[in-house]
């Protein structure tokens, strides 16, 4: 699996393909072949020497950016740090820029914590961390609102006037799009010197062999990568 990574990358480094799709990946399967990665994510921006890298879901309703990728949750809430929140709200804005043509990109970010904390009764992050990244990305020009309790803002009637959402850790972010877009939903990495997408779902050896597998979020993931190529090469 890590050798077919490997190959598409150094062929998009040459610019010779446009974009790259990836199929799900086994990370357990990966790991036990010697590469410490936990996910397509990293493994891609390692190769790529790309010095910040996130996950962007593309729904029908939202792009979701993930602050933290795979973690155990007992380790996320050490990575929510200003200065990485803020790196994240840089790559989402300059990619919604580049890739999608949005001039002034509005972003809404996420609480950690139920109820963002009730001013530090529930956690202390949302004070010490969260605010701090907002008020200097607006400092820096960014149209940044925030921080939204998690429970309450994926309302299927309202917050679309967002053109990306900031989600602090993986479930907190995938679980709404995946709701709503289980097999639309597609996985696109920013900060990477080349286009990348991919699916939404995992590798389900379960249901290999047995005729049952439903490839329209692949199809999905393609169709996405050719469009983000036109209008790279548009811009």
């Amino acid at each position: 699996m890590v050798r077919y990574v490997e190959e598409a990358v150094k062929w998009a480094r040459k610019e010779a393909l446009d974009a790259i799709t990836t199929c799900p990946i086994n990370k357990q399967a990966i790991n036990q072949a010697g590469y410490s990665f936990p996910g397509h994510t990293e493994l891609l921006g390692h190769l790529s020497q790309s010095s910040q890298v996130a996950m962007m879901f593309l729904g029908s309703k939202w792009k979701i950016v993930l602050v933290t990728t795979h973690l155990p949750l007992k380790d996320v809430s050490a990575s929510i740090t200003a200065s990485r929140i803020l790196s994240i709200l840089r790559l989402a804005d300059e990619g919604i820029k580049k890739y999608f043509g949005i001039s002034h990109p509005k972003m809404a970010v996420l609480g950690l914590n139920p109820h963002c904390g009730e001013e530090g009764l529930l956690g202390e992050e949302e004070k010490k961390e969260v605010l701090p990244a907002i008020v200097e990305a607006r400092s820096l020009g960014m149209d940044v609102q925030g921080p939204f309790p998690a429970d309450s803002f994926f309302s299927l009637s309202g917050n679309s006037a967002f053109d990306a959402v900031i989600s602090m850790y993986h479930d907190q972010g995938l679980i709404p799009i995946k709701m709503l877009d289980f097999k639309e939903a597609v996985n696109f990495t920013l900060g990477l010197p080349f286009i990348r997408t991919s699916v939404d779902h995992g590798t389900a050896y379960n249901i290999a062999g047995k005729g049952m597998a439903d490839p329209a979020n692949l199809v999905k993931a393609i169709v996405t990568a050719a469009n983000l190529s036109k209008l790279r090469r548009m811009s």
